[in-house]
């Protein structure tokens, strides 16, 4: 318990590396994609890889002003990023063929997820107390006083739910939804239980599924476009003909 780096921080290390590994992937996908929205998703697992560094390095650092700062900036990317889920869901609705995920619906996600973080910012963020907590050999800075359930991660995964629902109906992709389902238990875990490594593994595994999903529904679009073009020349030949 006294050792400065066991096996939690060494997992929350560990977590860390390999979605520094996952974000190339998806920076790779997002410049396949030719599609704005997608860069969210790089940044998802940016603010999250960031989020496990500060946790694996907080009993080194030691309580003080250097790690509180570095504690403020993990809430506000929380607060900010959360709420881009929405357009991650979106345009991943939209490739895969949803009708209802069209361009105004597409813009509108990210009007309501930044109106959603600039509230969330504003509300929350702005004048956050924190104070210093351990577990095991995890020393991070917490919200001094938490009042009530976090409203938006909550309705954001549920969105993300019937997203991946949609998928797994849509491209019978199930990954979307295992991956949604297990973050929603594993930050359901009290961390004064448990410490903060069920609520990190299990959003690991969310970033996972949203990576091999993106790529799936990338597949799915370019062999729709494909097939539309074929059959655009089966009928011009058919014209001709």
């Amino acid at each position: 318990m006294n050792k400065i780096f066991s096996i939690y921080s060494f997992a929350h290390l560990s977590i860390a590396l390999m979605e520094w590994v996952l974000l190339g992937g998806t920076i790779r996908l997002w410049r396949q994609s030719r599609s704005l929205p997608m860069i969210v998703l790089p940044i998802v697992l940016a603010s999250i890889s960031y989020d496990n560094l500060i946790l694996s390095i907080g009993s080194l650092i030691g309580e003080g002003e250097l790690l509180e700062t570095l504690s403020m900036v993990r809430f506000l990317l929380h607060y900010v990023v959360v709420p881009l889920f929405i357009v991650i869901g979106v345009e991943i609705a939209h490739r895969a063929g949803a009708g209802w995920a069209n361009a105004a619906v597409r813009v509108l996600s990210w009007v309501i997820a930044l109106g959603i973080a600039g509230v969330d910012v504003t509300t929350h963020y702005i004048g956050l107390d924190l104070v210093p907590v351990r577990f095991a050999d995890i020393l991070r800075y917490t919200v001094a006083n938490v009042s009530g359930p976090p409203i938006t991660t909550i309705v954001v995964n549920l969105f993300m739910l019937l997203i991946g629902i949609g998928i797994w109906i849509r491209l019978k992709w199930p990954w979307l939804f295992v991956g949604t389902v297990v973050a929603l238990i594993g930050n359901a875990i009290p961390s004064s239980l448990v410490g903060t490594l069920a609520g990190s593994g299990s959003e690991f595994v969310m970033a996972i599924s949203l990576l091999l999903t993106e790529r799936q529904t990338q597949f799915v679009s370019t062999q729709i476009a494909l097939d539309d073009k074929q059959l655009e020349a089966d009928a011009l030949r058919a014209f001709e003909g």
